[in-house]
């Protein structure tokens, strides 16, 4: 059972690895199953017992990319105490972006929710709970408000930046997004207590 298992992720990998290279070079739309399977060296009913289309697979590596970003950042945000409220933080985040700035760009394409949703939580407790113990006046609605206020403004920083295929350094975005902050939010998490 394990060695099935590990074929299986051994084969999932695979399968991700090659359409994230097929989408440096061809649209989404013209990936085929036939093509991924001739490149896997595999039957497409191995395909499909991984996957439902090509679509589902994209999908499956945006996922993974996403994950491997946040886990990268959760281990080095441990040992530097980072926290992706200060300029440091969000530089790193968007150095790997633009490592892997042709990927990004179709994903930002096509966004229109939070590009990266395994850190929302994390960026929700981040942002939200100390304003939360600020300002108990504000209601959950409205709380929830200024964090989607927040969220749109980063992910269009973002798309706009990889639409202008990264020109301008990570330090000067990083500093962007800080000062995108809704002023409620800036006000209670950088003003001197």
């Amino acid at each position: 059972m394990r060695k099935h298992n590990q074929h299986w992720q051994a084969t999932q990998l695979q399968l991700q690895t090659i359409v994230f290279e097929l989408l440096k070079t061809t649209p989404a739309a013209e990936i085929t199953v036939s093509q991924v399977c001739q490149l896997a060296h595999i039957n497409r009913s191995t395909f499909y017992a991984h996957f439902a289309d090509v679509y589902e697979l994209i999908e499956s590596t945006e996922t993974s990319k996403r994950q491997e970003l946040i886990n990268r950042f959760m281990k080095r945000a441990k040992t530097e105490k980072m926290n992706f409220l200060n300029q440091a933080s969000i530089v790193y985040f968007l150095e790997f972006i633009k490592e892997n700035g042709w990927f990004y760009k179709i994903v930002l394409h096509s966004c229109t929710e939070f590009p990266i949703q395994e850190g929302f939580a994390k960026l929700y407790q981040l942002l939200i709970e100390p304003l939360k113990q600020q300002r108990p006046d504000l209601s959950d609605e409205e709380l929830l408000l200024y964090f989607v206020a927040y969220q749109a403004s980063f992910t269009m920083i973002l798309k706009r930046w990889s639409e202008e295929d990264y020109q301008l350094a990570p330090p000067k975005v990083a500093q962007v997004m800080l000062d995108a902050l809704p002023y409620v939010i800036h006000k209670e998490l950088f003003a001197e207590h």
